[in-house]
């Protein structure tokens, strides 16, 4: 009789919708749980009993309480960390990053939950896990600091050091578990836009809708001076 690690191997290639459907109802209680109450704190009884399900079906799913925070923190940490990865993009660095930018304050939205799994509960992680992340990491750091250098040699950005503004820019979403809230004053597409142009002046850089606010002042005043003369 196969076991349910085997039945996994064996399952078709293509996916399955109904599969990915039930797995991901798994994710979204299990995450909610290791969110409130922490790795240890929560059971595969506890994600069973959320979900009004028996072991034996999660076990088809997961093989493992493990497997299922690490699912969690690797999709989250892959969101977050890849979104400055540009592969043969030959548009100006500003461009590269207003866009990169964009894409991990979207991520850390939407992910504010999981997103923290990693750093939380370090040492839920498996060793071979936490090296992939750091590796992924370093990565995200060096393409953001590599953006940031070309950014200000082509005049776009105002910085001192480009690892600390880096290490800002990364971190400014550390905490946001402990004030963001999806049904807040502001609804999630807004957030991420403040959030982006809140990394984008850490950055030194000039949003769209101040420079216009500028520009349009500065019309403003010269068309009074030409009035009072």
């Amino acid at each position: 009789m196969p076991t349910m690690a085997s039945r996994r191997q064996l399952a078709p290639q293509q996916p399955d919708p109904a599969h990915e459907r039930k797995r991901e109802q798994i994710l979204q209680a299990a995450e909610e749980l290791f969110f409130r109450k922490g790795y240890s704190g929560t059971t595969i009884a506890d994600i069973c009993e959320r979900l009004g399900v028996t072991k034996p079906f999660l076990y088809y799913y997961f093989a493992n309480k493990n497997e299922i925070f690490e699912t969690l923190s690797w999709r989250a940490s892959h969101a977050c960390l890849t979104a400055l990865h540009f592969e043969n993009d030959e548009r100006p660095a500003i461009e590269r990053l207003r866009e990169g930018l964009h894409r991990f304050a979207a991520a850390n939205i939407h992910f504010f939950k999981s997103g923290t799994f990693a750093y939380r509960e370090a040492g839920a992680l498996q060793p071979a896990f936490t090296r992939r992340l750091k590796a992924m990491a370093r990565r995200f750091y060096d393409e953001l600091c590599a953006l940031l250098e070309q950014a200000r040699a082509d005049g776009e950005l105002d910085f001192h050091d480009a690892r600390l503004t880096g290490l800002a820019i990364g971190s400014i979403a550390g905490f946001m578990y402990t004030w963001y809230k999806p049904d807040g004053r502001l609804p999630p597409h807004e957030m991420v836009q403040e959030l982006t142009g809140i990394l984008l002046r850490i950055a030194g850089a000039e949003t769209a809708p101040r420079a216009k606010t500028r520009k349009a002042r500065s019309t403003g005043s010269k068309t009074t001076k030409r009035r009072q003369q």
